[in-house]
């Protein structure tokens, strides 16, 4: 296996700066969760678990793949260490996962709708980059309009809306190809992403409201979805088109129905 970048100064820096991020996550970690072994052990495993996913795209030319897989078991290490055995709670664990494919669908929405329109329509780049800013558009007003539907419905049943909303437009993108049709799709996927974080966040600390933080801590780590729901898409655009993507996203849609289910009604 041929070594890269190892007289190259940036890829150093780049090196130091994101095992120094890593350090100062798990850190951050300790300070939120009550760890089961010492503080010392818990750095030098956040440190190792690190070089290992930074390491080798840096110079080994093994992408990222690899470094979004690491940092899956590096979130179950954490969970693993953190507070009393109790602590992950069955559905506690499914709001994490949610939290995952919402982030997911909304990074992953911004590259696939767009190349969507260029490969079904011929579309220059220019012209289908309107998508990403139509998504974005109503998942705005979504937000906005969200606070006060929030006020007057059921969160279970408004959490359904959204989710049906998403869904249909995942069936749309896979049918679909006109413009019009397409574009609704997408401000379908806008509107109803936007209140799945603050509903299962809401419900996760419902849940255990005792561990108020820990919950917190937790939920916010399932951002990382962003990183894996994208790198999915690509291998699955680059196999069968932009439907392996839009696939992807349905997953994860289809895990967020699942999610409604369990909900408290």
């Amino acid at each position: 296996m041929k070594i890269i970048n190892v007289d190259n100064i940036y890829a150093w820096a780049i090196l130091v700066s994101s095992i120094s991020q890593v350090i100062i996550t798990g850190w951050t970690f300790s300070q939120c969760f009550k760890i089961r072994i010492s503080k010392v052990l818990f750095t030098a495993l956040i440190i190792l678990v690190s070089c290992i996913a930074i390491v080798p795209p840096t110079f080994f030319q093994i992408y990222f793949p690899i470094k979004a897989a690491i940092l899956f078991i590096l979130v179950f290490v954490v969970f693993k260490l953190s507070s009393e055995s109790d602590f992950v709670k069955p559905f506690i664990f499914l709001c994490f996962l949610g939290i995952m494919c919402h982030v997911g669908i909304d990074v992953g929405t911004n590259t696939p709708a767009p190349k969507i329109l260029m490969e079904r329509l011929g579309m220059t780049l220019a012209d289908a980059g309107f998508a990403t800013s139509l998504y974005f558009i109503f998942r705005t007003a979504g937000c906005f309009l969200g606070a006060f539907i929030l006020q007057k419905m059921a969160p279970r049943t408004f959490f359904g809306i959204s989710v049906l909303c998403m869904l249909a437009a995942m069936v749309g993108l896979f049918v679909f190809h006109e413009k019009t049709m397409i574009h609704i799709c997408i401000a379908l996927i806008g509107f109803g992403n936007s209140n799945i974080f603050p509903v299962i966040f809401s419900q996760a600390l419902l849940a255990m409201p005792q561990k108020k933080n820990e919950v917190s801590g937790l939920m916010i780590m399932g951002l990382f979805g962003g990183t894996v729901f994208p790198i999915a898409m690509g291998l699955a655009s680059d196999a069968v088109g932009q439907s392996g993507a839009v696939a992807v996203m349905t997953v994860g849609v289809v895990y967020l129905f699942f999610y409604m289910l369990r909900m408290k009604r």
